[in-house]
């Protein structure tokens, strides 16, 4: 368990089966569901079968917890052991609209950046809509660079937009600031953290 320091208390809790209602829940918020690759609604048969990756160590999910319940989820999957796309962890974020633009997306980021760096992970990235220009702002502001774009790749409902491609490549560690220095500079979210579409875990 993770607690978080910032003005509001949140908590990174991996996932538990008895969450799995919660988390189909968040996954139809209109606001959110826009930015997921399953056209809502979103059937708990398919909240079962992440739950599935889950178990067998395809995906990892943590629960974004915060005024005493899960408002959004963080987590990454990678390509199996082996192959030479598996030092690359695919993350995706997606929190409750109410709780937009409290420096939350940052936290989840910057927490799923210390997980997978411990798991020997050289570089997290994700696919985000062209139409979702707030979270492509967040993730540049943290150090993700665009690395490209897949053409017409998304639907949203008649028409298709882009799939920005963003990645960013952990670089050797700091040492640790002593105790008592000041912390860096800050900064909120904005407005719209949504999730990176085309992350959905293998299927």
């Amino acid at each position: 368990m993770v607690v978080d320091a910032f003005s509001l208390p949140v908590q990174f809790i991996p996932v538990q089966e008895a969450d799995l209602p919660r988390i189909n829940e968040l996954s139809n918020i209109p606001e959110i569901a826009n930015h997921f690759e399953t056209v809502p609604p979103v059937p708990m048969e398919t909240t079962y079968a992440l739950w599935s990756c889950i178990q067998t160590g395809i995906m990892s999910l943590w629960g974004i917890h915060a005024d005493g319940r899960i408002i959004g989820g963080a987590g990454f999957y990678s390509q199996p052991g082996g192959t030479r796309l598996s030092h690359a962890a695919t993350f995706f974020l997606y929190i409750e609209p109410s709780f937009w633009g409290r420096g939350i997306g940052t936290r989840a980021i910057r927490f799923l950046e210390q997980e997978a760096r411990s798991r020997g992970y050289l570089r997290m990235e994700c696919m985000v809509a062209a139409t979702n220009p707030d979270a492509i702002r967040l993730y540049e502001r943290l150090g993700y660079l665009r690395e490209g774009a897949k053409k017409q790749a998304f639907r949203i409902g008649d028409s298709c937009v882009d799939l920005v491609m963003m990645g960013k490549v952990f670089l050797p560690q700091k040492p640790a600031v002593p105790q008592g220095d000041p912390p860096g500079p800050g900064g909120r979210d904005p407005p719209v953290i949504g999730s990176a579409p085309g992350t959905s875990p293998p299927r």
